[in-house]
C-alpha cells in the first residue's frame, strides 16, 4: 500500500491582472498537465539547476483527474563484481491531482526513496508550475497540507454553525489499563463505551456512536459542559481512537486528541501502489479497474470549494 499526505491547492488572486483570467484558474493549471513535454519541472539557476523526469496519465473516464509520476534522481552506491560503483538511480514519486470543477486536491505519495519529504514535491510543483501561471496568467499558486485537527473543542468550534453529526468511534484502539482509575466527570456512557470496547477487539466488531442535533434544530452547537461529550472526548483520548465532525454540505473533518508527531497530523490516505502502476506500465491489474481504483480514492478525499466563501485575494 501507498500513502499519500493531502494537500490543498489555493490560488492567488491577489495581482490587478489575475481578475481577467481567475475563472479559468483551474482550466489554465491543468494545461500545465496536459502532455509530459507541458511543462519542465526545473528548479534551480546555472548549474545548480536540476531537472525532475515526470510523466503524466490522465483517466479516461475523467480527464481533470490525472496521476504524475514524478523522479528524483540520485546517486546509488554498489558493489558489483567486487567494485564499488556509483550509478544513477530514479526511484519515481507519485501525484494524484484532482482538478475536477472546484476540486482542488492534490495527494502526493509518503515515498523517502524518491523524496525525502511530501514537501519536497509540494514545493517543486509550486514554485514551477506558480512562476508559469504568473507569467502567463498572473495567477500564483499555493499548496497547503491538510491537516487533522489535534483539539477537538477548536475544530468543533471552528465549524458549530454547519455541524450535522459527531461520530465516536468506540471500538478504535484500546483502553489502557490507567484508564480505569481515572476520575470521570459522569460515568453514565462511559461503562458502556468500555464494554463495547472490550467486546470490539475480542469479536472485531466496528461501533460507532453518532450524535445529532436536538430536535427540530439543523446544527449541533459546541457544549463543552456537557458530561457526556466530555467523557467521551475522554475516553478517545485514552484509547487513541478519532472523533469525526460531518458538515451539512457532507464534508468529514477527523479530530486526533493525541499525537505528536507532525508528519502524521497530516490527513493521509491509501491506495494499492500495483494500481497506480498500472496506468504507466502493465501488470496483472485491467487498466480500466486501476482507473476505478484512482477515482474512488480522489472520490474519498473529495472537497469541493465555494468560491463565493473566501479570503480576499485567493480562492
Amino acid at each position: 500500500m501507498a500513502k499519500f499526505a493531502q494537500y490543498y491547492l489555493q490560488f492567488k488572486l491577489d495581482n490587478v491582472f489575475a481578475e481577467l483570467e481567475k475563472t479559468n484558474r483551474q482550466k489554465h493549471f491543468g494545461s500545465y498537465f496536459e502532455h509530459n513535454d507541458s511543462i519542465n519541472f526545473s528548479v534551480g539557476e546555472g548549474d545548480d539547476v536540476k531537472t525532475y523526469k515526470h510523466k503524466v496519465y490522465h483517466l479516461s473516464m475523467n480527464k481533470d483527474i490525472i496521476v504524475m509520476s514524478i523522479a528524483n534522481d540520485k546517486i546509488l552506491k554498489i558493489v558489483q563484481d567486487f567494485e564499488k560503483k556509483d550509478i544513477k538511480h530514479e526511484p519515481p514519486c507519485y501525484v494524484i491531482i484532482d482538478n475536477r470543477d472546484k476540486c482542488r486536491r492534490i495527494a502526493i505519495q509518503k515515498n523517502k526513496n524518491s523524496f525525502n519529504s511530501t514537501k519536497m514535491v509540494a514545493d517543486i510543483i509550486t514554485k514551477v508550475i506558480g512562476n508559469k501561471m504568473e507569467t502567463d496568467y498572473h495567477i500564483g499558486i499555493d499548496l497547503y497540507p491538510q491537516f487533522y485537527p489535534r483539539d477537538f473543542y477548536k475544530a468543533w468550534a471552528l465549524r458549530q454553525y454547519n455541524t450535522a453529526k459527531l461520530r465516536f468511534y468506540l471500538s478504535e484502539g484500546q483502553i489502557p489499563d490507567t484508564f480505569h482509575n481515572e476520575e470521570l466527570d459522569d460515568d453514565s456512557i462511559m461503562g458502556f463505551a468500555i464494554k463495547v470496547n472490550e467486546d470490539s477487539i475480542r469479536k472485531k466488531y466496528r461501533t460507532i456512536l453518532e450524535l445529532n442535533p436536538p430536535e427540530n434544530e439543523s446544527v449541533l452547537l459546541v457544549d463543552e459542559d456537557s458530561p457526556y461529550i466530555k467523557n467521551l472526548v475522554k475516553f478517545h483520548a485514552g484509547t487513541g481512537a478519532h472523533i469525526d465532525i460531518v458538515t451539512n454540505d457532507g464534508a468529514r473533518f477527523t479530530c486526533f486528541l493525541d499525537n505528536d508527531e507532525e508528519s502524521n497530523a497530516i490527513i493521509t490516505n491509501e491506495i494499492d501502489t500495483k494500481i497506480i502502476d498500472a496506468l504507466f506500465e502493465n501488470n496483472d491489474i485491467p487498466r480500466d479497474k486501476a482507473e476505478q481504483g484512482v477515482l474512488d480514492f480522489v472520490n474519498h478525499m473529495k472537497y469541493t470549494v465555494d468560491d463565493d466563501e473566501r479570503k480576499e485575494g485567493i480562492a
